[in-house]
């Protein structure tokens, strides 16, 4: 067990520990929403979740606040916590802050910086070029790729903005919330990565919102529930010792 020193008299030994259970709880609760175990309406019982769990209560409330904060959940007097309802308005407001975060970001590493990471960047432009359309690994190694562009403008605050609008953009993909795109240019990844290397910051950020363009297209016309269900409809807690013992959702392609 790793200690932290004692300073001004207080021992961080213990909060250290809570934050690791806290992001191992995370890390399932996540892993559940995005693979179908956990669904829109669900009820979550912060008590249920550390017995399902084998854990204290801190680290089950501190990540459900966590996945609250960034959107996952909802918490009201009389539901009391939910799994959150996804909207078209929700899909497209997080694609809209995608962009501008990959937009931002495309201006600072214009030149030398993504001329200098271009190496780097190939290998993950190919695999996002040849991940069958659809399927989560293709979301995943499009997550990758983009990833990787944001970090090379060297913005800890964009890498931070960035991961919280993908975790999203992948509970969307695996919930069939985002729309399938007509077929793309073969090695658009790979020919983006060519062109951003050539391009000043104006150009950079007109090649990134080009590359964009065909997903809000096709967002704006995508059919997604815009009402979310009456409380009247949602179940009692759920299980998560139950519900995680059940075999993932996989979508074609999705091999590990």
């Amino acid at each position: 067990m790793i200690c932290i020193p004692f300073c001004w008299g207080i021992d961080y030994t213990l909060d250290f520990m809570d934050s690791l259970l806290s992001n191992r709880v995370y890390e399932q609760l996540y892993g559940a929403l995005l693979d179908g175990r956990l669904r829109p309406g669900d009820r979550l019982n912060r008590r249920q979740v550390s017995a399902d769990l084998g854990v204290s209560v801190a680290p089950v409330l501190e990540a459900m606040t966590q996945l609250e904060w960034e959107g996952f959940l909802e918490t009201s007097p009389r539901s009391g916590t939910l799994v959150r309802q996804v909207t078209l308005a929700d899909v497209l407001g997080k694609f809209r802050l995608r962009q501008a975060i990959e937009v931002e970001a495309a201006r600072v590493y214009a030149g030398k910086p993504i001329q200098a990471a271009r190496a780097a960047l190939e290998p993950l432009a190919k695999q996002a070029d040849a991940a069958a359309s659809a399927t989560m690994a293709n979301y995943r190694t499009e997550v990758a790729f983009h990833t990787a562009l944001i970090d090379v403008a060297r913005c800890p605050q964009l890498t931070r903005a960035f991961g919280n609008v993908m975790r999203h953009g992948l509970y969307h993909a695996a919930h069939d919330l985002l729309p399938v795109l007509p077929a793309r240019t073969k090695s658009i990844h790979s020919r983006l990565l060519a062109d951003l290397c050539a391009a000043d910051a104006d150009a950079a950020e007109k090649l990134i919102r080009n590359h964009l363009t065909p997903w809000f297209e096709a967002i704006e016309n995508a059919d997604v529930p815009t009402e979310r269900p009456s409380a009247a409809f949602r179940g009692p807690s759920v299980s998560l010792k139950r519900r995680l013992t059940k075999s993932p959702r996989r979508k074609p392609g999705d091999d590990a």
